[in-house]
């Protein structure tokens, strides 16, 4: 789900109203990028100004990327013994499912899979990851997918955030700049399209054609070899009408 710039200010204002001394400390995955290193320096900037504890983690890479989800975002969940909180990713998580990457995908026993955790995604390159854009609600995950699967939540319309939603919730936001809204309404349908498609269960069966390959393969080896036969009996058949023809042949008179 996106968070449009309309309302750029809504889940900041409530990470303040909500802060408190016992609060975890929110974790900034920055990428060793100009531009991710500029943004990182404003917020840390703003949560010191709003005595707002935090910690920065720098990533190099998605491999660091799968790393601190590892060691720093999984033990934050609530399954794992943490209270959830809040991660924040400067230039990095934009163009692969984040979800995944960080370990806040596993289901199990019905378990909200995010544990409380919320990723804010902050990227300017592009493309975009669909699932991190229009999808990334924990509940998404626990819900079959039915045809009403284009809105499920009033707060959430078609991937983007209203007024009304309440954060805490868990998942994946990704900030939009103005691109998503104005020039991914394509997507946004291709996607949801996507989602009212019925799950195809897969039993485990192999499709197998050896079979009807080495049939194609043995006609095709047929039809060459009678070619070929045919190619020979005609050459035969050539040389004893050539044969016939000499054996036939009139006599000259001598003079």
């Amino acid at each position: 789900m996106y968070l449009p710039r309309t309302l750029i200010s809504h889940l900041y204002q409530h990470l303040m109203r909500t802060n408190h001394s016992q609060s975890p400390p929110v974790l900034i995955l920055v990428s060793l990028e100009p531009d991710a290193l500029c943004a990182c320096r404003i917020l840390t900037a703003l949560f010191r100004r709003d005595y707002i504890p935090h910690k920065i983690q720098p990533v190099s890479g998605y491999n660091d990327l799968a790393n601190a989800g590892e060691q720093l975002v999984q033990p934050m969940k609530i399954q794992s013994g943490g209270s959830g909180g809040i991660v924040v990713c400067l230039g990095v998580g934009g163009m692969v499912d984040v979800s995944t990457v960080l370990g806040l995908d596993n289901i199990s026993d019905g378990e909200d899979p995010s544990g409380g955790v919320q990723v804010w995604l902050i990227d300017a390159r592009r493309p975009w990851n669909l699932g991190n854009v229009f999808a990334g609600r924990p509940e998404d995950a626990l819900q079959p997918v039915n045809g009403n699967a284009r809105s499920r939540a009033s707060d959430v319309v078609d991937g983007q955030i209203q007024s009304s939603y309440k954060p805490g919730q868990g998942g994946v936001i990704v900030y939009d700049d103005g691109d998503i809204d104005e020039e991914m309404a394509s997507e946004r349908e291709a996607f949801l399209s996507l989602l009212k498609m019925p799950n195809v269960e897969d039993d485990g069966e192999v499709l197998d054609d050896s079979d009807g390959a080495s049939e194609t393969a043995a006609s095709v080896n047929g039809e060459r070899r009678s070619k070929k036969r045919k190619s020979w009996s005609d050459r035969d058949v050539d040389d004893h009408e050539e044969e016939d023809e000499e054996n036939y042949r009139p006599r000259q008179r001598r003079r």
